[in-house]
């Protein structure tokens, strides 16, 4: 009994540790999906849930336009924090994220926004999938976020009038 119980609490914990850090669009937690304007740049932000040491990835998945700039190592990455570009054929191109600090370091790893990250290049009417992938488990996302490009509000608001303006000649 007590070994089925160990077993249950290193499962529960392994996947705690998997999920302690999550992808923002904006500022905030888009969920699954999020529409952005075309011509906009979101930034993309990687967020610690908690105060641990990691290495991960994060990256625009194969066949997805746009590309991942302007990578910032924020203090909550810790006084050893690196980010460094990265490209797999066959799984996407983004960076290495690293969260560390040495012994005493400051800063410390923190809560909150550990690296922040631009996206830009999106097409219009393309959908394209951020994941960021936390070691151990490279094969499942921690977290992911899908975007699509959509026409800026303007532009959307001028075919409108353009098309009562064709409907009201006839």
């Amino acid at each position: 009994m007590m070994r089925k119980f160990l077993v249950v609490a290193l499962v529960l914990g392994i996947a705690s540790a998997a999920n302690a850090v999550v992808i923002y669009v904006d500022g905030s937690d888009p969920g699954e999906s999020i529409e952005i304007g075309e011509g906009l740049t979101p930034v993309i932000s990687v967020v610690g849930e908690d105060a641990s040491s990691w290495l991960g990835y994060i990256i625009i998945e194969e066949g997805g336009t746009g590309a991942l700039g302007n990578a910032v190592n924020l203090d909550a990455a810790g006084d050893m924090g690196a980010v460094s570009p990265y490209a797999e054929a066959g799984w996407g191109s983004g960076y290495e994220l690293t969260i560390a600090m040495s012994p005493g370091g400051a800063p410390a790893v923190a809560v909150g926004p550990q690296f922040t990250l631009d996206y830009v290049g999106g097409v219009l009417g393309e959908t394209v999938t951020i994941s960021l992938f936390v070691d151990p488990e490279y094969g499942t996302p921690a977290d992911s976020v899908t975007i699509t490009v959509v026409p800026e509000p303007m532009t959307v608001i001028l075919l409108g009038l353009g098309g009562l303006l064709l409907r009201r000649r006839k």
